[in-house]
């Protein structure tokens, strides 16, 4: 009988549980929907306006990512440590403000970014950094954003 009233009390905890838990996710759900509700009326407004900031956003952020990512090939080249610790966190910054727009319309492309880019992120916060493999991964990150850099010219 005891067994009994421990298994009762556990599904009444793990239903109030889950229930908790699934009102918390409904609310905030429900306030990002009725933003994008008013962000849709007002893109249904000037839907041009949309398409065209996305890509330039994209492009934008691929010549500044690539920026980053040269600038710390060389850090690597020179073996200097405190110049990639610096510096190797700024791709994950500048990754943040574009990613979103690759994501959707070039998924290969973002998954290849990914692959390659948080390795490089957690690998310069280690000590000591293995320079030669986050040098090599860099390389493989700087190809990818070439390449889509390239796709991304040819279809403007």
């Amino acid at each position: 009988m005891k067994i009994v009233n421990k298994i009762a009390a556990f599904v009444i905890l793990t239903s109030i549980a889950l229930t908790g838990c699934s009102s918390a996710n409904n609310a905030t759900q429900s306030t990002p929907n009725s933003t994008s509700q008013s962000n849709s009326n007002a893109n249904q407004e000037t839907p041009s306006k949309e398409t065209t900031p996305t890509t330039t956003n994209v492009k934008d952020g691929v010549s500044s990512l690539l920026n980053v990512a040269n600038q710390l090939k060389k850090d690597f080249q020179s073996g200097d440590a405190t110049k990639i610790k610096e510096n190797a966190p700024k791709l994950e910054e500048t990754w943040k403000t574009f990613e979103d727009g690759v994501k959707p319309k070039y998924p290969d492309q973002y998954a290849a970014i990914e692959k390659y880019l948080n390795p490089i992120f957690a690998g310069s916060k280690m000590n000591p950094i293995d320079k030669n493999t986050l040098g090599k991964l860099n390389d493989q990150l700087i190809q990818t954003l070439d390449e889509l850099q390239a796709h991304l010219a040819q279809t403007k």
